[in-house]
């Protein structure tokens, strides 16, 4: 059985973050651009012509980010009327229709879609043919962006139950594992807090990435190992195997190598 609180809540997303005027949501989605900046560089697609999908979009936020780096060819995918009607004031080409439903109905391939804090709402059973579709439309050399619930972290047992919705959380093993089950190649996971977007952020995560190693041989001195990534949620980029026809200036790098001791990929 479904949990019946994701029809309840997800048609009352807007009110939760008391969203007012599609004006008010972009000066929001302003701030949030600033953020997603800084946790996808050097991820993006160089071309500017790609086909992009958001499921789970909500009002629009990393739509209207990817809009103002210059991609213009952006679909997105929720369930919350009230949301897609501000994403559509914004500009953006919202359906109204489930994950599943629009992968499996559309002709369309896209050079990347992206899945942000989405992947978690779904039991196991429920997102192995949406990530099976995913897959299926991404095209040659696509890309494919998630973020997730990190259970590894101290604070992940807040984040993944801090969200009645939420059904699931990830071990950076466990998330390496999921996609490899779909034939995704995992090129790189991110432990995004705190985000150095200034000066000022930037020095303060240098504090607290100190400390986390001094926390870290607390750890060991207690027999244990240290959380390989902090953050209570972690960001992946992934791709799905073969070359793209247009010529791209970036070409990302090979897939990590899995850490013999713990199977997970590192931080590059």
């Amino acid at each position: 059985m479904s949990n019946p609180y994701r029809d309840v809540f997800y048609q009352q997303q807007s009110a939760w973050h008391n969203y007012q005027t599609s004006e008010d949501v972009a000066a929001r989605h302003e701030i949030r651009s600033k953020y997603y900046k800084w946790y996808t560089r050097g991820w993006l697609p160089d071309y500017k012509t790609g086909e992009l999908l958001d499921i789970g979009c909500g009002s629009g936020q990393f739509l209207y980010f990817l809009r103002s780096e210059g991609y213009d060819r952006l679909t997105g995918l929720d369930l919350d009327k009230k949301q897609i009607s501000i994403a559509r004031e914004l500009g953006f080409n919202v359906h109204e229709q489930t994950a599943l439903d629009f992968l499996v109905q559309s002709n369309d391939g896209y050079d990347m879609i992206v899945m942000l804090d989405i992947i978690e709402h779904f039991t196991r059973e429920e997102l192995f043919p949406i990530l099976r579709e995913v897959y299926r439309r991404l095209r040659p050399g696509g890309r494919f962006i998630v973020s997730v619930p990190n259970a590894e972290s101290p604070t992940g047992p807040a984040c993944v139950y801090g969200d009645i919705t939420h059904e699931t959380s990830f071990t950076s093993l466990s998330l390496a594992e999921m996609l490899f089950c779909h034939g995704f190649e995992l090129k790189e996971i991110r432990d995004p807090w705190p985000a150095g977007i200034d000066f000022k952020r930037s020095i303060y995560r240098q504090f607290v990435l100190t400390m986390r190693k001094l926390a870290g041989l607390k750890y060991r001195m207690l027999g244990l190992d240290p959380p390989k990534y902090w953050s209570n949620v972690i960001w992946a980029l992934v791709t799905k195997p073969g070359i793209r026809e247009e010529s791209v200036t970036h070409t990302l790098s090979p897939g990590p190598v899995m850490d013999a001791d713990h199977g997970t990929p590192p931080i590059r």
